[in-house]
């Protein structure tokens, strides 16, 4: 009997520690499941995708353009000289898209473009007020007018003929190499440059559309066809690439944010309904817009950030065309309601956990749409206020004059992880925004676009993390509206020449306008959605005089 006791005994042991084991079990595959619901949801997670991407490396390219101008200068005062010594002057061309082909005829590149000149002819008689000059580098040394005008009798070269006698303009510009050819619009802008070989007829007719339509004309006929659904909400990839967990079908209320507040600043009404009633449609299962929909439906999850500039795009539409304000207004109190905690801004919400985060990205912090809500309700002034706190205490030094990314609410302490600079440059837009950009950090922008150029990823130190030395589309796309809320044209004009580097320049491809690679791959809507912002924020006042 004993032995039988001790037995039963034996087995109450081992069916409770039994049973202990699978709640811990049971109980650790709910918070993983819970953590599942709860991503992070930073720019929409489309940041950790650009960093994955194929993103044009930018050295070769740069290396070869012109070094003392940029895109957006005027070069309306350039003069050149004629066949018999008379001066010719391109504002006396103001008003046609002049293209300046400069050239010799010993250069072996320079020939194999000019050899093409059938077909550059064909494609620029599409245009009505479009005018090809060549300029000829004339230093009566390696090249004489002789020479030159030898090579376009011989090769039966129809374009105009100038000359650039002692390499004046040749200097003047910062040209490198030739052949270089510099597109300018009819306002004397340069708007658009190729630097070195493989200057083929169709990528001319790609930096031509871009100076006679305008910079987001093909980029955005690109997204438009490709890339937006029937429905009106952005994919997220062009392609099928596995490099995240998001699928090319999904939509972020990201993008859709960003595309909405492009409409605004373009007022094109059309396109913010087309954008915004996908929101409503597909996104708003909840109070709040899903942070992504995927083909199971919206995510239960929000960004704030996203509703945020959501919100902000809603409350210009309604200054711009009305039919909004009961719209803003419920976003005001869902916003306050599931984003916000004991007065603070947070991250996000899930609805299926009842959970508020506890924690604040500080790229989050949307000032001006937080100054709007507070518009609406006093009670968004001490919410900005905190946050404002927040950030400026996230400022990491003078020597790397950037923020923390992350604030633990509770904890009161700051996440010293190393920084995307994607959100690293959302917050130093917001900053900027309300004239609260540092110096220092302006300072540094400078410094690194002229230099070197910004990376994906640094260390708290400023130094690069291993295998993340490249650079992205949105992270010049954001400098270039960084320099534009402080003013600075010329840092402006500088981050978009960069981020032009990673344009597809081909009017025979079908992704002609896209920030990617030509064959497809390395495509994203983040990176799409960034360059139409910037381009119709930075390009509205970045004229600079050489």
């Amino acid at each position: 009997m004993d032995l039988l006791r001790k037995f039963e005994r034996v087995v109450k042991i081992a069916l409770i520690v039994m049973l202990i084991v699978s709640a811990g079990l049971i109980s650790a595959w709910l918070l993983s499941a819970n953590k599942k619901e709860e991503p992070d949801v930073s720019l929409g997670g489309v940041a950790e995708q650009n960093e994955v991407s194929s993103n044009t490396r930018l050295a070769d390219k740069l290396d070869l353009l012109p070094d003392k101008c940029t895109l957006n200068m005027d070069l309306s005062n350039l003069t050149f000289s004629g066949e018999n010594g008379e001066k010719i002057a391109l504002s006396g061309l103001r008003g046609k898209t002049v293209i300046l082909n400069f050239w010799a005829s010993w250069c072996p590149y320079c020939n194999s473009e000019l050899e093409q000149w059938r077909d550059i002819r064909e494609r620029l008689s599409q245009y009505s007020n479009v005018e090809m000059l060549l300029v000829n580098k004339l230093d009566n040394n390696k090249e004489t007018k002789a020479q030159a005008l030898d090579y376009l009798k011989k090769n039966q070269i129809p374009f105009e003929n100038v000359y650039d006698e002692g390499l004046k303009v040749y200097d003047q510009l910062g040209l490198k190499v030739i052949p270089t050819t510099l597109v300018i619009d009819g306002q004397g802008l340069l708007r658009a440059w190729h630097a070195g070989k493989d200057m083929k007829p169709e990528l001319l007719k790609s930096m031509v559309d871009y100076a006679v339509h305008g910079s987001a004309y093909e980029t955005f006929n690109f997204l438009d066809k490709e890339m937006i659904n029937r429905d009106g909400g952005v994919r997220t990839n062009y392609l099928p690439e596995k490099v995240s967990d998001l699928r090319y079908t999904d939509v972020l209320s990201e993008s859709q944010g960003l595309l909405m507040e492009y409409a605004v600043n373009t007022e094109n009404k059309s396109l913010f309904e087309k954008s915004f009633n996908y929101v409503n449609k597909n996104m708003h299962d909840n109070p709040l817009a899903a942070w992504v929909v995927t083909d199971k439906g919206p995510a239960k999850v929000n960004s704030t950030l996203d509703d945020l500039r959501i919100f902000r795009a809603l409350y210009n539409a309604e200054k711009l065309w009305g039919g909004y304000a009961d719209t803003i207004r419920n976003y005001e109190r869902a916003l306050y309601r599931y984003n916000t905690y004991k007065q603070n801004l947070i991250n996000q919400y899930d609805f299926k956990y009842r959970k508020k985060s506890d924690s604040l990205k500080l790229c989050f912090a949307d000032f001006e749409a937080m100054q709007y809500l507070a518009e609406l309700n006093p009670r968004w002034k001490e919410i900005y206020t905190n946050s404002l706190a927040i950030v400026r205490d996230g400022y990491i030094g003078d020597g790397f004059p950037v923020y923390y990314p992350e604030y633990v609410i509770a904890g009161k302490t700051y996440k010293k992880e190393d920084i995307n600079m994607a959100e690293g440059m959302v917050t130093l837009l917001h900053l900027a925004k309300i004239g609260q950009l540092k110096p220092q950090t302006l300072e540094w922008l400078k410094t690194a676009v002229e230099g070197e150029g910004i990376y994906a990823r640094y260390r708290a130190d400023g130094t690069v993390v291993d295998g993340y030395n490249y650079q992205s589309t949105a992270i010049y796309g954001l400098v270039g509206m960084i320099a534009a809320a402080a003013g600075d044209k010329e840092l402006a004009n500088r981050a978009q020449a960069r981020m032009e580097t990673m344009r597809v320049f081909d009017s025979g491809n079908k992704v002609n306008g896209a920030f990617g690679n030509p064959d497809g791959t390395g495509i994203y809507s983040f990176d799409q959605c960034i360059a139409l912002l910037s381009y119709s924020v930075a390009g509205k006042d970045t004229r600079q005089a050489l």
